[in-house]
């Protein structure tokens, strides 16, 4: 076995056993938006047909899928309020700091 391969053993091991390794593989999705059948999408701005009018991307409020589960309505709903509050009309951050809880 070559030394190249031995290290990339190694490397591929502490990735997916590291926090981002995890965390890459755990399922993120939307709470601001809801598919036909009810369930979140995947986490993302879109650039397509979802975009907001005159070309913006919107701002996904994305969570894990197993919290997001768990979310009341009225939880995800104060959630989206907080973030969308905090952002200008033409879906930019405002110059001013956000602390978000």
């Amino acid at each position: 076995m070559k030394l190249s391969e031995v290290l990339a053993q190694i490397d591929e091991k502490t990735y997916a056993d590291s926090g981002i390794g995890r965390w890459m593989k755990e399922k993120w999705v939307d709470i601001s938006r809801k598919n036909k059948d009810g369930s979140h999408p995947p986490c993302g701005a879109s650039a397509g047909k979802k975009s907001r009018k005159g070309g913006q991307r919107a701002y996904p409020n994305c969570r894990k899928a197993a919290v997001a589960a768990k979310m009341s309505k009225k939880d995800k709903k104060n959630a989206v309020a907080r973030k969308r509050k905090h952002y200008g009309s033409k879906g930019r951050p405002k110059k001013k700091a956000i602390m978000q809880k």
